[in-house]
């Protein structure tokens, strides 16, 4: 759920927030016109549409009553501290990854958040790297399967999660049995306890996301799917996934016309292809 954590980041602004839902509309309203690369991918969609079926019934009788009572409740610094804890840990399992995907310099700069967060930021609670200039490059086990060939991938919707695709659903599962929660707690009181805090902290992050989506969507699962892939896709630089199905011009579609006063064309005779060079 690297989008979400995106949109839930504290340094991210109203702006940009807004800019990348607006973008996401374009590409459902995109979707819904013509045919996408994005439709190819979703071989599963009648299964996955009861899927988002029940996943939204569950969402609005469940999870938005409660993210909406944890954002009314903790003011916003606290919200801050929650998900630069969440992020900590996530750049920690990013360190590992990018070390497998063959990328040192994003490795040592998500090592030096990790340290720098975990000392000075009071265990994570604080962002002190990035005002440092140490960007963050979240990653996990699913962009390095794509890293190594796996880039093409079934669009999958996952129960009470949401949009995933096959081989992220496999790195989803890789990365909570590795990650660092799983072995800073132990107990399964305890890391169940951090895993629905940090899944209705992203929630909360979502209110005004998801209130937009439902508004404008015409069709709020293509738009879910489209832009999910969408964005998976350009973070692993799948360029194939992203061409457009059909490049053709709508000129070509429309047979030329001759003017019945014009005089028919002389036949043009082709000229004899030189030998070739030996």
């Amino acid at each position: 759920m690297e989008w979400s954590l995106l949109l839930t980041s504290p340094n991210a602004s109203r702006r940009t927030r807004r800019l990348l839902a607006t973008t996401l509309l374009a590409v459902t309203l995109t979707g819904c016109a013509t045919a996408t690369p994005q439709n190819n991918y979703d071989p599963y969609e009648a299964v996955n549409r009861k899927v988002y079926a029940f996943n939204d019934v569950a969402d609005r009788a469940v999870m938005k009553p409660i993210a909406e009572g944890y954002r009314f409740i903790l003011p916003q610094p606290i919200r801050t501290g929650v998900s630069n804890f969440f992020n900590n840990l996530q750049d920690a399992l990013s360190v590992v990854h990018h070390v497998l995907q063959a990328k040192p310099e994003r490795a040592v700069s998500d090592l030096m958040r990790v340290a720098l967060n975990s000392t000075f930021g009071l265990g994570g609670l604080l962002d002190i790297a990035t005002p440092a200039r140490l960007p963050s490059y979240k990653t996990g086990l699913g962009e390095t399967l794509a890293r190594w060939g796996y880039q093409n991938s079934s669009y999958v919707e996952l129960p009470l999660y949401g949009p995933s695709t096959v081989r992220d659903a496999v790195g989803l599962g890789g990365d909570m049995l590795t990650g660092p929660s799983h072995f800073l707690w132990k107990t399964p009181s305890d890391s169940n306890s951090l895993l629905g805090l940090n899944i209705v902290n992203q929630r909360a992050g979502l209110l005004d996301v998801t209130a937009a989506a439902d508004e404008a969507a015409l069709d709020p699962y293509t738009y879910r799917r489209d832009g999910y892939l969408q964005y998976r896709n350009q973070r692993i630089g799948n360029a194939a996934a992203l061409k457009p199905v059909d490049d053709s011009n709508i000129n070509d579609l429309v047979a030329p016309t001759t003017p019945a006063s014009a005089a028919p064309a002389e036949a043009v005779v082709p000229a004899t292809p030189a030998p070739a060079a030996q």
